[in-house]
């Protein structure tokens, strides 16, 4: 026998859930084989068995949140368990503890409380609502009503739903189980939920009891796992890393005239967008800074140290509906403005649908985040941890410039970089700005 525990897929995980079981108890399983998706703070991984056997039994149902080394199922070579390795547990102490109901003070309730303690173990035992008829049993979905529209069912089978799916049909108020699945072996996908919605399935909504009540002044509604994961991050950042903060404009007219003529003419074979050259431009920049593609980090001794990194991974802040999310463009500096600009589209894509794999978000030297499309002229954003930089980019606007001793119309980008002041000092960080406002101010240089 084998426990197969809930894994850490990330330095920052804590919990995770499972999101979808693809084996049932009694299926074979293969060392190396899927056998269920794991939903961390931020993206869904698959997770594999280390071993051949049988899948015995699964512990933690689909969508249920459970801790780092918690069992959520046993593989072993024998016949299949029926009932859960906790729950059998806590039949036998509810069996052992009848007796001392019965000599309870209370006399005639005694019997009833014994019974009613032996139904119940007898319930958990079986995975099953139908309980002895002595002891009226609470229904199977109980436990399915904490975790809301993560675990769903429909005449005691489980339904296969997408996180991002469950997610959309509780914002438009309805019940997922009314929702026909087109996606493999009838799952529910994003695309079934919308399409429901616009047919009038709104008006099939969740039953009165599961319906989210409105809120009194002063309660609080729990965060999703990716805002915690955010807020976390964010706390742990700004209180512990000393920011410096410098802002320069930048000329973006060279750099727009170089995007229009590239897009005009198809040669990238994708539609380069101002955020790809600039992220171009911050690798390539970041290869003559090193100390801004660094991390603040102790020795083994526990002395103050630095971490050069070898790679330069520019991550790419993408708002979310639950939060925000970071993927990462690896090795960007090697990279050409077309790949770096279907990266980026596709990680955004794959960002905003739930479909980010952890690799996605790790290993990131250097931050962007661009909230020019929201019309921000300028911001500041918090480094993220280990990181040592983080460029904000603001919007692109015509403005009118003094140039030559005459007015004219110009194309202007505030950008704002924050940095860990224990690893780069105001002059490094402002000599980093200076390269990078030349490369977008000569974006030629950018396609070689």
């Amino acid at each position: 026998m084998a426990d197969i525990t809930m894994p850490r897929l990330s330095d920052t995980m804590s919990e995770g859930a499972v999101g979808r079981w693809l084996k049932k108890p009694g299926d074979k399983v293969q060392k190396d084989e899927v056998i269920a998706e794991i939903e961390t703070d931020k993206a869904t991984m698959d997770l594999v068995s280390f071993e051949d056997g049988t899948l015995q039994e699964i512990v933690v149902p689909e969508g249920k949140v459970v801790p780092i080394g918690e069992v959520i199922g046993i593989i072993g070579n024998g016949p299949a368990k029926a009932a859960p390795k906790k729950d059998a547990k806590g039949a036998a102490k509810a069996d052992a503890k009848a007796p001392e109901a019965k000599a309870d003070a209370k006399g005639a309730e005694a019997p009833a409380a014994a019974a009613a303690a032996k139904d119940g173990a007898a319930v958990k035992a079986n995975g099953s609502a139908g309980a002895p008829t002595s002891a009226p049993a609470k229904p199977a979905p109980a436990e399915d009503a904490d975790a809301g529209p993560q675990l769903v069912a429909r005449d005691g089978e489980r339904i296969k739903a997408s996180p991002v799916a469950r997610r959309v049909a509780e914002e438009h108020g309805l019940d997922i189980r009314t929702v026909p699945g087109t996606g493999p072996g009838g799952r529910i996908l994003r695309a079934n939920v919308e399409e429901f919605a616009k047919k009038g399935g709104g008006a099939a909504a969740k039953p009165a009891a599961a319906a989210p009540a409105a809120l009194p002044k002063g309660e609080v509604t729990p965060l999703s796992r990716i805002r915690k994961a955010v807020a976390k991050a964010m706390v742990e950042s700004k209180p512990g890393v000393p920011h410096i903060y410098l802002t320069v404009e930048v000329d973006m007219g060279p750099a727009m005239s170089l995007r229009k003529q590239i897009n005009e003419s198809g040669a990238a074979g994708v539609n380069i967008s101002p955020n790809d050259l600039i992220i171009k431009a911050v690798a390539r920049a970041l290869t003559k800074h090193p100390w801004l593609n660094a991390s603040y980090a102790t020795t083994p001794e526990g002395q103050p140290g630095v971490i050069m990194h070898q790679v330069v991974n520019v991550s790419v802040a993408v708002a979310t509906e639950n939060g925000l999310l970071a993927p990462v463009v690896k090795d960007a500096d090697k990279k050409g403005l077309a790949q770096i600009a279907t990266e980026v589209k596709d990680l955004a894509t794959r960002a905003r649908e739930g479909g980010l794999k952890q690799n996605d978000l790790e290993g990131a030297t250097f931050q962007t985040s661009n909230l020019g499309m929201f019309g921000v002229v300028e911001f500041v954003s918090i480094v993220t941890s280990p990181q040592c930089g983080s460029l904000a980019i603001g919007a692109i606007r015509e403005v009118p410039v003094v140039k030559d001793g005459q007015v004219a119309i110009g194309q202007r980008l505030n950008v704002t970089l924050s940095a860990d002041h224990r690893v780069a000092d105001g002059a490094t960080a402002a000599q980093f700005l200076q390269d990078l406002t030349k490369l977008l101010q000569a974006p030629f240089s950018l396609l070689v």
